[in-house]
């Protein structure tokens, strides 16, 4: 069954309920990780956890959040809901108080859990997407709760018919998605942008960049432009939800030979039989 988790305590999902003063609420004050369960196992886990490890660490919130007790706390919810197949969002705001700005030392964590079934981890193989400006804030490695602009621009992208919004800085370099990473085929080799400030770390892209060389591809995480990313062989987005999905019309403008490349393919399969263990 699905169910929620609020701090120790298991409800109904529509029992969940969170303070009125919890800063996650007010100001977006928080980190939070999606991780997959398939076959009953976690997928990723140990990645999943120095990820969130990190954006507590920089959140200056790290100090107050024992990770033994979260990976407890998924395991129980998971135990729980009975499901095989799941999709697990969980997040640590930096507790409940007055609305202030500021915060003091002595703060106390909140914690909200949600497992939900997934029926079929194949995904959609292919789909559109539109180019949006990034206007997310400098520091996109932390996985934080504010998601403003990434809403936005998802929105954006699904008012023009497509699934996913690819955002461009102020030097027409390619960051990410709204809620994927973003690589491109082109020349021999596999692209990503490189890991600095505005990139998250994705786990499923660093999969593909560690797989690459078995397709016969050069795993390249260095910065391309907007230019560089039209005139792709082939373009996908990964993400834990997402999955490996090949973008095959990017602004109305036909990548590739506008159907699902053969690499992104062949990723597809290893994502599957990895997830499968």
């Amino acid at each position: 069954m699905e169910l929620a988790m609020i701090n120790d305590t298991v409800v109904d999902m529509d029992q969940a309920k969170v303070s009125a003063h919890d800063r996650g609420l007010l100001f977006g004050d928080g980190v939070y990780e999606v991780i997959r369960f398939c076959n009953g196992k976690l997928f990723e886990m140990e990645a999943h956890m120095s990820r969130f490890e990190h954006s507590l660490r920089e959140m200056d919130m790290l100090s107050q959040v024992d990770l033994a007790v979260i990976r407890n706390r998924v395991d129980r919810a998971l135990d729980q809901s009975k499901l095989r197949d799941a999709k697990i969002y969980f997040h640590v705001t930096r507790g409940s108080s007055p609305r202030a700005h500021d915060y003091n030392n002595s703060w106390q964590p909140e914690f909200l859990l949600t497992v939900r079934a997934v029926k079929d981890h194949h995904h959609q193989e292919t789909g559109r997407a539109i180019i949006h400006p990034d206007w997310r804030w400098k520091r996109c490695d932390i996985k934080s709760l504010n998601l403003l602009a990434n809403v936005l621009a998802k929105h954006a992208a699904t008012k023009a018919g497509a699934y996913e919004a690819i955002l461009v800085d102020e030097k027409g370099m390619i960051t990410e998605a709204t809620s994927s990473s973003v690589l491109m085929v082109k020349d021999g080799a596999l692209w990503s942008a490189p890991l600095q400030a505005n990139i998250l770390p994705g786990i499923t892209r660093s999969l593909l960049l560690k797989w690459a060389e078995d397709l016969g591809l050069e795993p390249q995480e260095e910065s391309f432009s907007l230019v560089d990313l039209k005139n792709a062989e082939e373009l996908m987005i990964t993400g834990t939800g997402t999955e490996v999905m090949g973008i095959t019309q990017l602004d109305g403008q036909t990548i590739g030979n506008g159907k699902l490349g053969n690499y992104t393919k062949q990723f597809q399969k290893k994502l599957v039989a990895a997830m499968q263990f």
